[in-house]
């Protein structure tokens, strides 16, 4: 039993090792124990699944999430780990975090550590922690986040080289957490452009933010110049809608007057636009085909490959449901979370609507699936909004041979009634693209 332990205490400690990043071998460490069990305050020993208490804090620079490694006493080097310890909850002087690895029984009194956070703008640190807490607090402690750093401004809106030289720390800090995954927003959209004071007063114009570029979490922020200080205001905005506003002030040398002065990026004048409500709701309807029917079906899915024929046949089909349905507007698709609706925020202007799905085959119940078409059948729509209005779209879905298979219709919900006008042809697919305006 005795080489088999070490063999395993050999593995553990190197997957330990290659789990972390390449600066824990190193970067400094700062170190803490495990003062104490929770609920079993008798345990002398913990194991996987049992919840410590340490003595590292947010004065040690912990955010929930954060891995910390387990190490004895002796191990001053932190050489041989025997396990690993993920933080729950975060308080000034101490944490709580639950072991989900060891390759021993855990003592209290062990060594907890984490690879020290790195910063140079010291007046700035505590509010841009604060910042990276807040950030992460809403999610479950294993989730990765994605997180957008933009831009800070001046008073004037305006980019300057003090704003840039922030922006930079602020990604510095975060960027030493393994659960944070920076984008930048620009890569993701071109033409992307806001100011704090805008997306702060328009949930149309947050719900967009937030859904464009796909982000768990989006940080921007404003400052202004106060004879000896400099006030500065963080604004973050989370997909869960835990929006938070930090604002703090530091004095203001010569350097950083300088810099908080020297425009990079003018302000410029953006355009207001205008939401509008919509709902996009889809409807579906099966279809039971006859017995004669079943071997013309089975061609039609099959082909002449003889393998997916004899495969559908085997399923003894009654069913044919749509499945694997996709909608997107505007090239961004909608996710209806197990509903059959979603309310969406629309602009003026023209929309590209987009649907498809699979026909799946099944008997008497949606479960199992027996058979999935590996033939999409999509549909393309425009959409031109040039008044105000609130707008209903439903999308029909008709998994049968006959009739329309995906059918668009518009409403203006104030008025009832259907907005199609005419079927365009769209010349380089040779298919039509029906057009809907208000």
């Amino acid at each position: 039993m005795k080489p088999k332990f070490l063999i395993f205490n050999l593995l553990f400690s190197l997957l330990i090792l290659l789990s972390c990043p390449f600066y824990c071998h190193s970067a400094q460490f700062v170190t803490g124990e495990i003062t104490s069990a929770i609920i079993l305050q008798e345990r002398i020993h913990l194991t996987v699944g049992d919840k410590a208490v340490t003595n590292l804090g947010s004065k040690d620079g912990v955010i929930k999430g954060d891995i910390l490694v387990v190490t004895t006493r002796k191990d001053s080097m932190k050489e041989k780990p025997i396990g690993q310890c993920a933080v729950t909850s975060v308080d000034a002087n101490s944490s709580i975090c639950e072991i989900i690895a060891a390759n021993m029984e855990i003592p209290k009194g062990s060594n907890v550590s984490l690879p020290v956070t790195y910063y140079s703008m010291e007046k700035f640190y505590p509010a841009i922690y604060k910042l990276l807490s807040k950030s992460v607090e809403p999610f479950p402690p294993h989730k990765k986040l994605k997180i957008a750093v933009y831009d800070f401004f001046d008073s004037q809106n305006n980019v300057t080289r003090f704003s840039e030289n922030l922006k930079q720390e602020v990604k510095n800090i975060f960027s030493q957490k393994r659960r944070v995954r920076l984008t930048e927003p620009k890569t993701t959209k071109k033409d992307f452009l806001l100011y704090p004071e805008d997306i702060r007063s328009s949930y149309g114009l947050r719900a967009e933010v937030m859904e464009s570029l796909a982000v768990d979490v989006f940080i921007t922020g404003s400052y202004e110049l106060n004879n000896d200080n400099v006030s500065f205001t963080f604004y973050k905005f989370d997909r869960h809608f835990n929006d938070e506003k930090i604002s703090f002030q530091a004095p203001l040398n010569s350097n950083l007057a300088n810099s908080a002065q020297e425009i990079t990026r003018p302000y410029k004048p953006i355009p207001k636009k205008e939401y509008i409500p919509c709902t996009v709701a889809f409807k579906e309807s099966h279809y039971m085909p006859q017995k004669e029917e079943k071997s013309h079906i089975i061609g039609h899915e099959a082909g002449k490959d003889v393998y997916k024929a004899i495969d559908l046949k085997k399923t003894n089909f009654n069913i044919i449901s749509p499945v694997d349905f996709v909608f997107k507007l505007d090239g961004q698709p909608i996710n209806f979370s197990g509903k059959t609706y979603k309310p969406v925020l629309l602009t003026k202007g023209t929309h590209n609507l987009f649907a498809s799905f699979k026909r799946g085959y099944f008997f008497n119940s949606r479960e199992p699936r027996l058979y999935v078409s590996d033939k999409s059948i999509d549909k393309e729509a425009i959409l031109s909004i040039e008044k105000d209005a609130s707008i209903y779209i439903e999308v029909l879905l008709n998994p049968s041979f006959e009739g329309e298979y995906i059918e668009y219709k518009i409403y203006d919900v104030a008025e009832k009634k259907s907005q199609l006008l005419k079927t365009i042809i769209k010349t380089e697919a040779s298919r039509s693209i029906e057009f809907f305006k208000d």
